[in-house]
């Protein structure tokens, strides 16, 4: 069984609570193993949870800890926030943006982290956090959803740059609702304006895919901005050839009486949008498969947006270019990017050695409840006749082999995060004195953008270690 690899970066937290007057217990262990030199949460008792610092002006007499100088604003980058212009932006569009391979304490991931959004969506439901936040949860009524987060004005040093317009959100929000520490419905219209913020993927409520959220809200307005609203029509999957002219028109419909203006991202290089109009034309320069995302923005404020995918043939009439698709592959970078993984995921400790190279990718191995996943996101073109995921794994474990207790499955995810399947599971039962490659068809998936995920679930008894190296996607 290996040592836990999760610390917290406790100068960030030391420095947040300085500014807010706060003490923290003189102690090196790490606050999430370590329950006694953190104040315990004591409201909600669900996912929700996080690590909290005591502070009796706040209202559940608690501030958060993890990343709380930049959900705040007292952090380095505070002063890059663009304050003085707002992005108009959809839930569809800041759950497609990828996420950050890591989230640094005490700095912002720019542009997103310095950007100030605004978004029209529907309120689902919210609730009181143990770290005295307001908890959002936002929907477009597509299947996206975001948390946004308004912090208890105790909980802002005085220097930051958002504190005013954080008590102006908290009283907007407070004089509709009185949030507690249980989650109520509420499913009303409302433009949430706040500054971008990526969190760490803990089970949170209504979080998107990506970690996204808007943290922390400056301002709540309720209602739909004049009752109008954006739609486009999504004009369904796309092919195209190098070197031949392509095209579509992209509709919209507006009822908030502006002027639309188009915009689209991910476009095949040859190609380009009217803003004006919405036509997609040009002549493709490049083979392959593209993720489109095209918005239309009315001049009042609202937007819509719709995804579709577009694949890119070479030219002589072949179909498909026979590649390997995964980024890092073998995890030889040292590093995660591009795929996304929980926390010390990507390893080069010997006690459980790669298939092959330096680095491996070993999930759960910790003899408690634990719960692990690596996914990568990727686009399959269509047109070939093998898609072909393989990997190989080493099941370690110190678990009885007669009944499974500990399991990696292998999971296929659409767009929006939605399981489309399982095709493998694996469990202690499989444990092996070395690497066994393994095959999965994902032909089904030919011309979609797909997620590939493995999650490794670990019981709170005797250590099982899921270790995966040399991954490929291949098509041909």
């Amino acid at each position: 069984m290996r040592t836990p690899r999760r610390t917290l970066a406790l100068l960030s937290t030391i420095a947040c609570a300085a500014l807010l007057g706060l003490t923290i217990p003189a102690s090196g262990a790490n606050p999430s193993h370590d329950p006694d030199s953190w104040q315990a949460n004591s409201v909600g008792g669900d996912e929700e949870n996080e690590e909290v610092v005591a502070n009796p002006a706040a209202v559940t007499a608690s501030c958060g800890v993890e990343r709380w100088a930049v959900k705040t604003g007292t952090d380095a980058d505070a002063g890059k926030i663009t304050l003085q212009s707002t992005s108009n932006s959809t839930i569809a569009a800041l759950t497609s943006l990828p996420a950050p391979s890591s989230l640094p304490s005490d700095n912002r991931v720019q542009p997103t982290e310095t950007t100030v959004f605004r978004v029209q969506a529907t309120l689902t439901e919210y609730k009181l956090e143990t770290d005295s936040d307001f908890h959002l949860v936002l929907s477009d009524g597509s299947g996206h959803t975001m948390i946004a987060e308004i912090p208890d004005p105790a909980c802002v040093g005085a220097g930051s740059p958002l504190a005013s317009s954080i008590q102006k959100a908290r009283s907007e929000f407070t004089a509709k609702y009185t949030p507690t520490s249980s989650f109520k419905t509420a499913n009303v219209p409302v433009t949430i304006t706040g500054v971008g913020f990526f969190d760490f993927l803990h089970g949170q409520t209504g979080v998107a895919p990506n970690g996204i959220e808007l943290h922390s809200v400056l301002d709540v307005q309720f209602g739909s901005g004049g009752g109008g609203s954006v739609s486009v029509t999504n004009p369904g999957d796309q092919t195209g050839v190098v070197g031949t002219a392509t095209g579509v028109q992209v509709s919209a419909s507006d009822t908030a009486g502006g002027t639309l203006a188009y915009s689209a991202a991910g476009l095949p290089a040859g190609l380009s949008i009217n803003s004006s109009s919405g036509l997609v034309s040009g002549t493709p320069t490049t083979a392959g498969a593209s993720t489109v995302t095209v918005t239309a923005t009315d001049s009042t404020g609202p937007s819509g947006s719709t995804t579709f995918h577009w694949t890119i043939n070479p030219a002589g009439g072949g179909g498909c270019t026979a590649t390997q698709l995964l980024g890092n592959p073998g995890f030889e970078t040292g590093s995660a990017s591009p795929w996304s993984t929980s926390s010390g995921v990507i390893s080069n400790d010997t006690s459980e050695p790669p298939h092959s190279g330096g680095y491996d990718a070993w999930l759960d191995g910790y003899g408690s409840t634990h719960t692990d996943t690596l996914s990568q996101q990727v686009t399959l073109p269509s047109g070939c006749t093998t898609y072909a995921l393989s990997y190989w794994l080493h099941v370690d474990t110190a678990e009885p082999t007669t009944t499974a207790y500990d399991t990696l499955t292998v999971q296929i995810l659409n767009g929006s995060g939605s399981v489309l399947s399982t095709p493998a599971t694996y469990s202690n039962k499989d444990a092996a004195a070395g690497y066994v490659q393994h095959s999965v068809d994902l032909s089904a998936y030919q011309g979609q953008t797909i997620t590939v995920k493995f999650t490794g679930a670990e019981d709170s008894v005797k250590q099982t270690s899921f270790v995966l190296d040399d991954t490929a996607l291949t098509v041909s």
